[in-house]
């Protein structure tokens, strides 16, 4: 596979890496989204959910994505995947893009953490700086694939 990725080759990675078109884990997801919101809250800057992130984290949420080319590096989407602070820094950049956003997961070995906007974009808050992902999963996806994170 090259390292640009077309929607086929999107799904073609997905379903290599656990995921089906007719996944669901909604229930799951929900105690997982439970204590991102109980967590958010403890740090004072209250995540919530919206219909764009549910619909994420029940289609691709809980999986090991492990990159086509690096076996040592793999997105993660479990929303509850982050580091102390990490709230601080959502509503940060969710101030400045003037939208509401969601973690929906994270990245090794480099630990940026993924959120989902309102609007279904996509960023990563690493830090080095927030970055733009794309405007779909399929962007977001093949954008995290190429490294081509656009500063934000």
């Amino acid at each position: 596979m090259s390292v640009s990725m077309s929607r086929d080759e999107v799904l073609q990675w997905l379903t290599r890496n656990g995921w089906s078109p007719d996944r669901n884990v909604e229930e799951k997801a929900r105690e997982f989204i439970s204590e991102v919101v109980a967590e958010s809250e403890e740090e004072g800057f209250p995540a919530v959910l919206f219909e764009v992130a549910l619909s994420f984290i029940t289609t691709y949420g809980l999986l090991k994505l492990t990159h086509p080319t690096d076996s040592d590096s793999s997105l993660i989407t479990n929303p509850t995947g982050g580091y102390e602070g990490d709230f601080s820094e959502i509503d940060e950049l969710s101030q400045e893009l003037e939208k509401r956003l969601f973690r929906v997961g994270y990245d090794l070995p480099d630990g940026g953490i993924f959120v989902v906007a309102e609007d279904g974009e996509f960023y990563c808050i690493h830090h080095t700086g927030a970055y733009y992902l794309g405007s779909d999963e399929f962007e977001f996806f093949s954008n995290w694939v190429k490294g081509d994170l656009q500063s934000v």
